[in-house]
């Protein structure tokens, strides 16, 4: 299940990310003037698209960080988003003729730590915005802890078929890394990728094996051969760390049910 942007259902954190667009801006133009002798006029005019284009890539990579949780990823991604912001600025200034190259150099060391302290505050706003969605999301709806019933373990899974254009590809449980809701279907990840299957988290979580795969939270389900450790991340709020370095977020309800099936 993908959360909605903060920015679409909430007015106050639409302003609050214009306000802080806007102090960037300035705080961007005025190291400009002061550390890299740069006019006002062109230091505010490069501050404003340099924080402009990191403020466009920055919005849509919320849809980005929701599903790849792997901080190794977000950072690759952060930085490649450095880069290319840094580049179409220098595109824009030179076609403006605002800035000349020497002058753009000068400001290459200010303009990556804040874009990297930037993209940092970013981050961990949109990490703690998600966690507030979550738990909202789990307040709506019952407790996971819920008993399979035997008529529901009676057709239980012990591979799963996935179509994929004329070709249909076989997924081992044994290979099954965890499984994540995205709408009406569901994504496989496995060590060789990922599959879409359509099918919902309620069928899998009544037929998979239950000592093995279990429902961590409303939009994951994991498979506790490949988890590594778990760690306490916030209150009521727990990762589930897997052998591969990808980091899975719990449910506290999902942290209960997981310690009853490892008998914890």
């Amino acid at each position: 299940m993908m959360l909605s942007h903060p920015f679409t259902y909430s007015r106050r954190n639409l302003a609050a990310g214009l306000v802080l667009i806007m102090l960037a801006v300035g705080l961007t133009g005025g190291l400009f003037t002061l550390y890299c002798g740069l006019s006002l006029f062109t230091a505010l005019a490069d501050a404003t698209i340099f924080v402009g284009l990191l403020a466009v890539c920055g919005t849509m990579s919320w849809y980005f960080f929701a599903v790849m949780r792997v901080w190794q990823a977000q950072t690759v991604y952060m930085l490649l988003v450095q880069a290319v912001c840094t580049g179409l600025c220098y595109t824009v200034l030179s076609l403006l003729e605002m800035e000349s190259a020497g002058a753009f150099a000068r400001t290459l060391p200010l303009r990556i730590a804040a874009g990297v302290m930037y993209w940092i505050i970013l981050m961990q706003a949109y990490h703690i915005l998600q966690i507030k969605g979550e738990k909202k999301e789990e307040e709506k709806e019952e407790p996971l802890a819920v008993k399979n019933t035997p008529a529901e373990t009676a057709g239980q899974l012990d591979r799963i078929s996935v179509r994929d254009g004329g070709r249909i590809h076989i997924v081992s449980l044994g290979e099954l890394l965890y499984i994540q809701a995205c709408g009406d279907y569901v994504t496989l990840f496995t060590p060789g990728g990922q599959y879409i299957k359509e099918q919902t988290m309620k069928f899998f979580d009544t037929h998979l094996p239950p000592a093995t795969f279990v429902r961590i939270h409303r939009s994951t389900i994991v498979n506790t051969n490949h988890i590594m450790r778990v760690e306490l991340f916030g209150k009521e709020s727990y990762n589930i760390r897997l052998k591969n370095g990808v980091s899975l977020r719990a449910s506290g309800a999902g942290y209960k049910l997981l310690k009853e099936r490892l008998n914890l």
